[in-house]
């Protein structure tokens, strides 16, 4: 039977391995296709795309690429802003679009250029993105290290009694 020691050490590898393809799959994965992720902080998409989903959005080359009804990214590098609605028209003279975020009544005041377009949206999955938000704080990375440090001891712990116990 396997010593309480093991059992822990077991199941902290385990978590340790499913955290981290978790993490890989959600972050370096979808990066590696080509896709850009997102977390929506708001619920001006809601019912199709709720708050607190990660949106994952390929990039488009071409104005021509876009069409009416396209949830697109986009993001203004000077405010440092990003937000995702759906195109509603296209203004082709202007090189620009008019939005609308789904639960909003009214389409947004100003129409968006073209050139703060990221990419279309090509999948969101709900709740993602409150994890993809607290993962930029600094308190959780400290934490998820501190887990990582300690998952370390208690195999090395476990390494150390084990080659005790062979080698007298």
């Amino acid at each position: 039977m396997a010593s309480p020691k093991k059992k822990i050490s077991a199941m902290l590898t385990a978590f340790v391995l499913l955290f981290s393809l978790v993490a890989i799959g959600i972050v370096w994965f979808p990066s590696v296709l080509g896709y850009k992720s997102y977390a929506i902080e708001t619920g001006s998409m809601a019912p199709t795309i709720p708050q607190g989903s990660m949106v994952y959005v390929k990039p488009c080359n071409n104005f021509e690429d876009y069409e009416v009804n396209d949830i697109v990214t986009f993001t203004d590098k000077v405010k440092k802003q990003s937000f995702t609605h759906r195109i509603v028209s296209i203004n082709e003279a202007e090189y620009e679009f008019t939005t609308k975020g789904d639960a909003n009544e009214i389409e947004d005041l100003e129409p968006t250029s073209a050139s703060l377009a990221v990419g279309k949206v090509q999948m969101a999955i709900p709740l993602l993105g409150y994890v993809a938000s607290a993962l930029k704080h600094t308190a959780v990375k400290i934490i998820i290290a501190v887990f990582y440090l300690g998952w370390a001891a208690i195999e090395i712990e476990l390494f150390l009694t084990e080659r005790k116990r062979r080698h007298g």
